[in-house]
């Protein structure tokens, strides 16, 4: 992804983490009352998520030199996301990916489910239908869960940090051949995704989102260098493991990686094409 584009405050803080990695240059779009200024412009605060969505302004000129591959962020809880579409007909030359996150629902207003309901169902259906390369869900609760230590001052500071450190090393590797498995075009109804991490010791898997009806996964072994030369039990350690969560509706594939860091890393990447409720 050569650009990410962050919407209201959960998207903004979001993407502006991936401003610690040089590949991507960041957008953020904010609710207030301020003029644009460089790569940061602002939607006027409305009433309703009708309202957004009817008064949001032209984002032509501020993402005129926005191309190539994308990821627009989002939280679908707030009411400014009522105004996604609107903001992505201006880069629809795009190849469009969406990283939508989930918020605790139960801390949510009548309308803030409700809108969060109808913008996580619209852009499901505009990933299904191929509009969108595909769409990434992330829940919040869910990765806060994953991580220790966890402080009221860090909470939010290092959910974004595993999202966004977990998502740029499988972008990295995706683009990588691996020394050993293989890379398959993912189905073509597969576009609802989610990504999360394994326990390699253990073969726990931390995904960041429930998804539901998953028919393929897909295993980033990052191993170190050293191990891959002379550890013989590896490759069949992988693959046990790995069979382990084969089933008939569900496809199962990896390719290991060779890197420099002293500790081993499993990425997952698991595809759905079911509505995720």
């Amino acid at each position: 992804m050569s650009a990410v584009i962050g919407l209201g405050s959960v998207g903004t803080a979001l993407a502006n983490e991936f401003k610690k990695y040089p590949q991507y240059v960041v957008y953020s779009i904010s609710v207030g009352d301020k003029r644009t200024y460089g790569k940061k412009t602002y939607i006027k605060e409305q009433r309703s998520a009708e309202q957004y969505e009817d008064k949001c302004p032209s984002m032509r000129k501020f993402l005129k030199g926005v191309k190539g591959d994308i990821l627009f962020v989002v939280d679908g809880a707030e009411l400014v996301s009522a105004a996604t579409l609107k903001i992505l007909s201006y880069v629809k030359h795009c190849d469009i990916n969406i990283l939508y996150i989930c918020s605790e629902s139960k801390f949510l207003s009548k309308e803030e489910r409700l809108n969060e309901v109808a913008v996580r169902g619209v852009l499901q259906e505009y990933a299904r239908s191929a509009v969108f390369n595909k769409m990434m869900l992330v829940d919040i609760p869910i990765v806060g869960a994953t991580l220790s230590d966890l402080t009221v001052k860090t909470y939010h500071s290092k959910i974004r940090e595993a999202i966004v450190s977990t998502l740029h090393m499988v972008e990295v590797f995706s683009r990588t051949s691996p020394d050993l498995g293989s890379q398959r075009e993912p189905h073509e109804a597969a576009r609802l995704v989610t990504i999360g991490c394994m326990d390699m010791s253990t073969g726990k898997e931390n995904m960041f989102f429930p998804l539901n009806y998953p028919r393929e996964k897909y295993y980033y072994y990052a191993i170190n260098e050293n191990k891959l030369e002379t550890d013989s039990t590896l490759l069949g350690k992988i693959n046990e493991q790995v069979s382990k969560g084969t089933h008939e509706n569900l496809h199962v594939s990896y390719g290991i990686y060779s890197t420099e860091y002293a500790e081993d890393y499993v990425y997952v990447v698991s595809r759905s094409s079911a509505i995720q409720k």
